[in-house]
């Protein structure tokens, strides 16, 4: 239970995007990323994003990330 939040958020989407997966990959992202931090009872082997197809959607979210001075 403790990622069914980010799994209802994932769900809404799609419902809203008419199941269209594409424009939830931010959501089903954060959805897995949850299942795999939290790896009790091994929910989900921990794998990089990148090889989940993820890649893009990282390379935006560092860039969106300010530097430290």
């Amino acid at each position: 239970g403790e990622c069914s939040a980010f799994k209802e958020r994932f769900m809404e989407c799609l419902r809203r995007s008419g199941y269209e997966s594409t424009a939830c990959r931010q959501s089903a992202m954060a959805y897995l990323e949850c299942r795999m931090d939290r790896r009790v009872p091994q929910l989900m082997a921990n794998e990089p994003l990148e090889k989940l197809g993820f890649k893009d959607l990282i390379n935006e979210k560092s860039e969106e990330k300010p530097e430290k001075s």
